[in-house]
């Protein structure tokens, strides 16, 4: 028997968890599927991983946000600047736990909800949010570290490999 951190009996049909999703491709058609509905939550751990990757992780975000035409949520100062100099205008200005609350009231409607550069237990705690209060919702974490509490997840990677992968979403979000 494998060793898990839940035990079957205190939860009958087992927890839910994130199904991890190690094909890029398959990630590129969840988003492709949620074309126009879909929000992606941006946190200052961008700027880290930018730092590591040598790379412009937000312009990367900001591709992917236009190819599906999804909006943007941030709270982090640095971000939104950067946002307003590359004249990029399909964002608001909101902490992720007050998006995250509007949707949960219904406030705001999407049908899938992305997050990226968030603190891990942070973002644990708003996925953790939204699997229980809002089920219908899908959610997808495209950060380097797998979410269990997301639908879908990317595997845990270093970050020169989660940066290609990252690339690759955005060229096969483009083709098709």
């Amino acid at each position: 028997m494998a060793t898990e951190y839940w035990l079957r009996g205190d939860i009958p049909s087992g927890p839910i968890k994130a199904t991890v999703i190690t094909d890029i491709s398959r990630v590129a058609d969840i988003l492709k599927k949620f074309r126009g509905y879909t929000l992606i939550v941006v946190g200052p751990g961008v700027k880290d991983i930018e730092m590591v990757v040598g790379g412009d992780i937000l312009e990367q975000v900001i591709e992917i946000a236009k190819s599906v035409d999804a909006s943007i949520v941030t709270s982090d100062s640095d971000i939104v600047k950067r946002f307003d100099e590359k004249e990029f205008k399909n964002y608001r200005i909101l902490s992720p736990l007050e998006a995250i609350r509007y949707i949960v009231r219904n406030q705001i409607h999407y049908k899938l909800v992305v997050f990226v550069g968030l603190k891990y237990a942070y973002e644990w705690l708003l996925l953790n949010t939204l699997k229980h209060y809002r089920p219908e919702i899908q959610t997808l974490s495209i950060d380097p570290f797998a979410q269990p509490n997301a639908v879908w997840t990317l595997p845990s990677l270093p970050l020169p490999m989660w940066h290609k992968n990252i690339t690759q979403l955005i060229q096969l979000i483009k083709r098709g």
